[in-house]
C-alpha cells in the first residue's frame, strides 16, 4: 500500500469513528443525558473493506429495545456522509448482552453526574410513602 492510500484509509477510518459519534442513543436523548452509541459501547466491531464499503455490529442495550432500528439507521446515515464510503451494511449483534462495563470511562462519569443532579434536585427518601409525602 502506497504512503498516500495509506494515509487515505487512516483519514477515512478517523472519518468513520467521528461519524459514530454523531449518534446519540435515543434513550439517553428522552432521560437528558444524550450519550452517543460509541460512548455506550454499542458498536461492537467494524471493518473497512479496500472498496470503501463498511461492515458494523452494533448491540442494543437490551433485547426488548424497541428503538434499535432507529440507532441503526442513524449510523447508516452519519456513515454513508463520509466521503469515501460507498457501502454501509449494519448489523446487529443479539448474541452480546449490553451493560454498563461496556460503557466508555468518560460515559459513566457523564451519567453518574446526570444521576447525582437529580437526587440532589429531587430527593429521595427510604420508604417515603410511608410519611405520606
Amino acid at each position: 500500500m502506497s504512503a498516500s492510500a495509506a494515509a487515505e484509509r487512516a483519514r477515512l477510518e478517523r472519518a468513520v469513528e467521528a461519524a459514530f459519534e454523531r449518534v446519540d442513543d435515543p434513550c439517553s436523548i428522552a432521560a437528558k443525558a444524550p450519550l452517543t452509541v460509541t460512548e455506550l459501547g454499542l458498536v461492537r466491531d467494524w471493518q473497512l473493506d479496500d472498496h470503501g464499503c463498511v461492515h458494523i455490529s452494533v448491540s442494543p442495550t437490551a433485547p426488548s429495545c424497541i428503538l434499535i432500528g432507529s440507532i441503526v439507521a442513524g449510523i447508516e446515515k452519519q456513515v454513508a456522509a463520509v466521503d469515501g464510503v460507498t457501502e454501509v451494511h449494519v448489523e446487529i449483534d443479539a448474541a452480546t448482552v449490553w451493560s454498563p462495563a461496556l460503557m466508555t470511562p468518560a460515559a459513566r462519569g457523564k451519567l453518574e453526574r446526570r444521576r447525582a443532579g437529580s437526587i440532589a434536585s429531587v430527593p429521595v427518601r427510604p420508604r417515603q410513602w410511608e410519611s405520606g409525602g
